[in-house]
């Protein structure tokens, strides 16, 4: 097995979808069991709503701040969320960009609105 090298070059920021202001950077898909690996940006004060996942996730906040529960996240902090924990994060004052390593690609369960 290689060394996989992307560049943000190589990958551009595609929105989530047609009406979503999340941009996504998809570096791997996690098929096959190979690590799953993207970097998020949203705007400021952007919520993203409670949900879980079914992998534990390695969220890195690279730049803005992130707020989870009550808990203040400044660049460079790592989090540890585990496979089907609720959570929720919310941007500060300036735009979000966050990075997300799981083992493998995870199905998302999202709170009823």
């Amino acid at each position: 097995m290689g060394v996989t090298i992307v560049v943000p070059a190589d990958r551009a920021m595609e929105p989530v979808s047609a009406d979503s202001p999340i941009l996504l950077r998809r570096i791997t898909d996690g098929l096959d069991g190979e690590p799953y690996l993207h970097v998020t940006e949203v705007p400021a004060h952007h919520h993203i709503g409670a949900h879980s996942h079914s992998e534990t996730e390695v969220m890195i906040v690279l730049s803005g701040t992130a707020m989870v529960g009550e808990t203040e996240c400044p660049p460079g902090t790592l989090l540890v969320i585990p496979a089907n924990e609720r959570y929720a994060v919310d941007a500060g004052e300036e735009p979000l960009t966050f990075a997300v390593v799981r083992p493998r690609k995870a199905s998302y369960e999202f709170e009823q609105q």
